[in-house]
């Protein structure tokens, strides 16, 4: 979000807390607390967690769940996965309470970037889908519908369908840069560059880039500067140009230690340490992996201590150390089996919710047509009823004529009243008495 509107917020926050604390406060402390994800992720999560606080004694629900999405997010951020989730779920609770399918579709996003940080691209992707069809069911805006496909083209990208994932950036640009929406369109060029990198279109990629970079510097987007300077330095770094990627690498890591950005500060030592090796600064090269490769652990980010592991490899071959190479190199295979393990048992636990889940869908919808074929069959049952007791009860007839009075009042032939209330129909003939009467007893023996 520009600065202006942080600072319209702000001014807005200052005005209200001159009045009773009312559902408009906390209103916009939660869009304060959005506002600063990026640039002011301590500001941002202080809004969130006194409007936290202010929802609950007051009892808004929907702005309990949206601070609790926003510190979701901060907790991502920060690397704390556990606690993301944990806040991720209350939102998600709440919403699903009130059957809030907005809400509800926002939280999956929240959660989606969870698991995409944790190396789990296929979950991540599973939940970017199912909130867009949360959005579009809700008949979201143009707006979100672009940054729902922004998210699935970086899932994509993760999976290297990259054909696929610029389709999908193709989609959300052209509405981003007709709403205006600089912060996601930076999102959205840094993106295409790194898709553009994977495929070795390196021109590309540093056109991209740059369009990010100067967004973002526009903005003041601190967490986004140092996100597109670390991937410039990867792609000086491809085309062989160690010391400008080393440039851009060391502006990022201060970026990131600056706004306490720990996921991505471990991810940037890995990166730096494996630049000072080719540069032969080898001591410093030991000193930034050792210390990316404890915060990655600290942060369970098996990807990136896989990183740090392999750099921290090859610096030790690099110095002749070959017996702590050896040491790492073992690290390294155990840690690449438990990360497989670990995507594996993922899938397992995904295909056995999945299972359940449709499982328990197939059921409730056998149940449902029972009812609607139990239902039937006693509308059925009921309507036969009527009739029996309608020509179970008293009927008014004619002592002479022998006509019947309907429900409606009127009389009318008996045979016409039961045709009417009964699936009977008749037939006419002479019973033998009456016969005798109309007759005679020599007109039946004659017919004999």
């Amino acid at each position: 979000m520009p600065n202006k509107e942080i600072i319209d917020l702000k001014k807005e926050l200052e005005r209200l807390r001159l009045l009773p604390p009312g559902s408009s406060f906390v209103s916009v402390l939660n869009k304060l607390a959005y506002a600063c994800l990026h640039s002011d992720p301590r500001r941002s999560e202080a809004c969130a967690l006194e409007a936290c606080d202010l929802a609950e004694k007051q009892g808004f629900p929907v702005e309990q769940a949206k601070s609790f999405s926003t510190l979701g997010s901060i907790k991502h951020q920060d690397g704390n996965y556990a606690e993301a989730m944990s806040y991720s779920r209350k939102s998600m609770n709440i919403y699903s309470e009130l059957d809030d399918k907005n809400g509800i579709a926002s939280v999956l996003s929240v959660m989606a970037r969870v698991y995409w940080s944790q190396g789990m691209i296929d979950k991540a992707l599973e939940h970017y889908h199912e909130s867009l069809r949360g959005k579009q069911e809700c008949g979201a805006g143009k707006e979100e519908l672009a940054l729902c496909h922004l998210n699935l083209g970086a899932c994509y990208s993760g999976l290297l369908r990259l054909d696929l994932a610029l389709s999908s950036y193709e989609y959300a640009m052209e509405i981003l840069k007709e709403s205006g929406d600089l912060n996601k369109l930076a999102y959205l060029y840094n993106n295409i560059g790194s898709v553009y990198g994977k495929k070795e279109e390196l021109d590309k990629a540093q056109e991209y880039f740059q369009k990010a970079l100067s967004i973002r510097e526009d903005l003041g987007d601190k967490n986004g500067i140092a996100s597109t300077l670390a991937n410039l330095g990867s792609l000086q770094e491809d085309l062989g140009d160690n010391e400008s990627a080393l440039g851009y690498f060391l502006r990022s890591l201060e970026l990131f230690e600056e706004i306490g950005n720990r996921r991505l500060f471990a991810y940037t030592c890995g990166n730096i340490g494996g630049v000072y090796t080719k540069l032969g600064r080898l001591d410093e090269a030991e000193e930034v992996l050792c210390r990316g490769l404890s915060i990655t652990r600290k942060l369970s980010i098996k990807d990136w201590e896989i990183l740090c592991l392999r750099n921290i490899t090859d610096l030790y071959e690099v110095k002749g150390d070959l017996q702590k190479a050896l040491s790492y190199s073992l690290e390294l295979n155990t840690c690449l089996e438990e990360h497989l393990n670990e995507k594996s048992m993922d899938k397992i636990a995904g295909l056995q919710v999945q299972f359940e889940t449709e499982k328990k869908e197939k059921e409730a919808e056998i149940y449902r047509l029972k009812n609607v074929e139990l239902s039937t069959m006693n509308d059925e049952l009921r309507d036969a009823l009527d009739h029996v007791k309608r020509l179970q009860g008293l009927l008014p007839i004619c002592a002479s004529c022998k006509k019947v009075r309907n429900d409606d009042g009127y009389w009318q032939q008996i045979e016409l009243y039961v045709s009417d209330h009964s699936d009977a129909t008749f037939s006419h003939g002479i019973c033998p008495e009456c016969m005798i009467k109309l007759y005679g007893k020599d007109f039946i023996q004659e017919q004999k």
